[in-house]
């Protein structure tokens, strides 16, 4: 009779299809990060073929910094909307919000820099940077729905035992 209780518990959560509630948003989500952290390294390797002498990169780098900002701005407001009541959801947008406020300040710093400003030792490493908080963003998007399991009653005599 315990043991029924404690997996109905368990599972309350979850359809009927057996999957949990938020695994669409979940997954929309994580491509939609992915694709951010991605768009990212592909501006570095653009910013190195600039480095190079390709004679693309600068206008590829320039205009991929403009759709970074676009593209990460107006996830992080959806998501800060949409999202908002579920577990991580208002996390994830803050965070894109965030992102994009860090990527429209590193492209300030690579138009001073390209203007003859001796700021190039900081628009590397911001760069560098952005990569692993886009990587951040990733892991929060796969976290939406997964709030704090509530400890339910059957639970307190374990969690006396374990307080001791």
């Amino acid at each position: 009779m315990i043991a029924d209780t404690h997996d109905a518990a368990l599972h309350q959560n979850r359809s009927a299809s057996g999957r949990e509630p938020h695994d669409k948003l979940r997954r929309r989500w994580s491509v939609i990060a992915v694709l951010i952290a991605s768009a990212i390294l592909v501006q570095a390797a653009f910013a190195g073929a600039m480095l190079s002498g390709v004679d693309f990169a600068f206008a590829a780098h320039k205009a991929m910094a403009a759709l970074l900002i676009a593209s990460t701005f107006t996830a992080g407001l959806v998501a800060t909307i949409a999202l908002r009541r579920i577990p991580n959801g208002l996390k994830l947008g803050l965070m894109l919000l965030a992102l994009a406020f860090a990527i429209g300040l590193q492209t300030a710093i690579g138009k001073m820099s390209a203007n003859g400003v001796n700021l190039m030792w900081l628009h590397v490493p911001l760069g560098v940077a952005l990569v692993g908080f886009a990587m951040q963003a990733i892991s929060a998007a796969r976290k939406i729905g997964r709030g704090r399991e509530r400890a339910t009653n059957h639970d307190a005599p374990m969690r006396k035992l374990w307080s001791i």
